[in-house]
């Protein structure tokens, strides 16, 4: 079950402290996302380092000018983590200054480049203005990633088309991770388990289709789930 990376999309510290402790030893790691940072920052993150996790995503997705990112993750020196999530829409510079600040905190983050929100459809970019298609645009991405040498985060649907760009050495991470019978919930582009990582992707990031329901079951529907 090394694959899944744990999303625990909650403002409950409590509750995330105890579904971690009970599954640690089954997945790869956790994600804390904006809800949960918000709502303890560091010293929640640190409650997780107590119990032993210290390989956590922290999805925060920056987004800002170069400078105001690199000092932002200057600020997470005190922690302990494994990846930190950018927008690549951020721009090259906003990229650098980013690795520069992850290279220099005591946790020496990965940084992980997110593409398009899997949340986001075609529709949806030309809504704003953006007439390329999803896929071309997560293409345009991919490129950059490579030539920063960072890890993406994008939909199990193209991590394929994502992992022939990067190639092997790079991370991709996917979000939006469903089983067959699963609510697709605010979610456009979402991709089984088994798909995603045939497609390319290393770690599947999964939460509410883990966290609904009995978690430990349905993590083992999904480990069992990717041995076909």
């Amino acid at each position: 079950m090394n694959r899944i990376i744990l999303a625990l999309d909650t403002a409950n510290l409590e509750k995330a402290i105890n579904i971690t402790k009970k599954v640690k030893s089954k997945i790869y790691t956790i994600k804390l996302g904006l809800e949960f940072f918000n709502a303890h920052g560091k010293e929640g993150v640190k409650k997780f380092n107590e119990i032993g996790i210290t390989n956590l995503l922290l999805d925060l997705k920056l987004k800002d000018i170069p400078q105001t990112v690199y000092k932002a993750i200057k600020a997470l020196d005190d922690i302990k983590f494994g990846y930190l999530t950018i927008h690549g829409q951020g721009g090259k510079e906003m990229i650098e200054k980013a690795k520069k600040a992850a290279s220099e905190i005591y946790s020496r983050p990965k940084i992980m480049m997110v593409t398009i929100l899997t949340a986001l459809n075609d529709d949806d970019l030309k809504a704003i203005g953006n007439n390329s298609s999803v896929n071309e645009q997560v293409k345009k991405l991919a490129q950059v990633a490579k030539e920063m040498n960072v890890g993406i985060v994008c939909s199990g649907q193209e991590a394929k088309i994502v992992r022939k760009i990067i190639g092997q050495d790079l991370l991709i991470f996917t979000p939006g991770i469903r089983m067959q019978n699963d609510s697709k919930d605010d979610q456009s582009r979402i991709c089984s388990p088994i798909d995603s990582i045939k497609n390319g992707s290393d770690k599947i990031i999964m939460g509410r289709s883990i966290t609904n329901g009995n978690i430990e079951e349905n993590l083992n529907k999904v480990a069992n789930s990717l041995k076909i």
